[in-house]
């Protein structure tokens, strides 16, 4: 909801309001699919708001293969932006918790409705119960079939897949410090970070720095992209949009630095409005022409470029 001059313990009316269903995967699948991308939403919905989330997304024309369980209700977010003060709060309910029991049948109902894709985005948190490994697990079968994993995720989820040697990596920094344990503040800190990802085997390696860009590495090197300056709306989901970008990039051959320098601009396009992964596409090409790759000084050791 677009809401100016809000205050908290005050009433105000919301000047625009937009619901879509969302989250980390379905924002990368909405940006992917407005590019042209063929893409196919799946993984865990619940209750009532998981019924909502389907609808929404069969009115919309994405396509989706969601398991659906009664228990519970899927996760709802409300984003409030003050537009006048560049602000956004978001409120996140707790989602469903789930049994343990349920995994072995997830993890089949996920690799059945990917198994015709090659690049698989893993993206965000999973319900409470479910064990900390699904990630990991998910990256070794993807792996084992010759697929690609492409993984954003966080905390317990993010550090176990990691063993797993996802193809690709994305996060941001604040997300890269804590599993690193050291703060990462701009792109020498971020492609320190990525040095000792690649190092350990994960073949590309993004880490976001908000509006300062993205750094990207392999085992070619490291680079760093600009992004434009911008009056950004909300940032909210720009991370997503920038997965978008790298996957699309990727998938239709571009260099690691071009699909990032893409990424970063698609993030950019995402912050000029309002709704995650509604990328100003009309912006884009302005964008991208503004988005500037800078190498690193020094290539990074390691692992050969795929």
């Amino acid at each position: 909801m677009l809401v100016p001059d809000l205050d908290a313990g005050q009433t105000r009316d919301a000047v625009e309001r937009l619901a879509l269903p969302s989250g980390k995967g379905l924002n990368v699948a909405r940006t992917a699919q407005a590019l042209g991308g063929a893409v196919l939403a799946t993984g865990l919905v619940a209750g009532f708001c998981g019924q909502w989330i389907r609808d929404l997304l069969h009115r919309s024309h994405l396509p989706e293969r969601f398991l659906w369980i009664p228990q519970g209700e899927s996760r709802t977010a409300t984003i409030l932006v003050d537009p006048a003060r560049s602000l956004t709060t978001t409120v996140h309910d707790a989602g469903p918790t789930v049994s343990a029991a349920l995994w072995p049948r997830l993890r089949h109902h996920v690799c059945d409705a990917v198994s015709g894709y090659r690049w698989v985005a893993l993206c965000g948190s999973c319900p409470a119960g479910l064990p900390a490994s699904v990630y990991a697990e998910l990256c070794a079968g993807l792996r084992s079939r010759g697929q690609h994993a492409c993984l954003d995720a966080r905390d317990a989820w993010l550090l176990p897949a990691l063993d797993a040697r996802p193809y690709l990596v994305k996060c941001n920094q604040d997300e890269a410090a804590q599993a690193q344990g050291f703060p990462i503040e701009g792109p020498d800190q971020a492609i320190e970070a990525a040095q000792r990802w690649i190092d350990r085997g994960i073949e590309q390696v993004v880490i976001t720095l908000g509006a300062q860009g993205a750094v990207a590495a392999n085992g070619a090197g490291a680079w760093y992209v600009a992004a434009p300056h911008i009056d950004p709306l909300s940032p909210i989901g720009s991370g997503d949009a920038t997965m978008a970008g790298l996957i699309l990039g990727l998938a239709r051959g571009q260099s690691l630095a071009e699909a990032a320098r893409f990424g970063v601009a698609l993030g950019t396009a995402n912050a000029l409005q309002l709704g995650a992964g509604c990328c100003d596409l009309d912006a884009l090409p302005t964008l991208l022409e503004h988005t500037q790759i800078h190498q690193a000084a020094h290539p990074l050791s390691g692992h050969a470029a795929p």
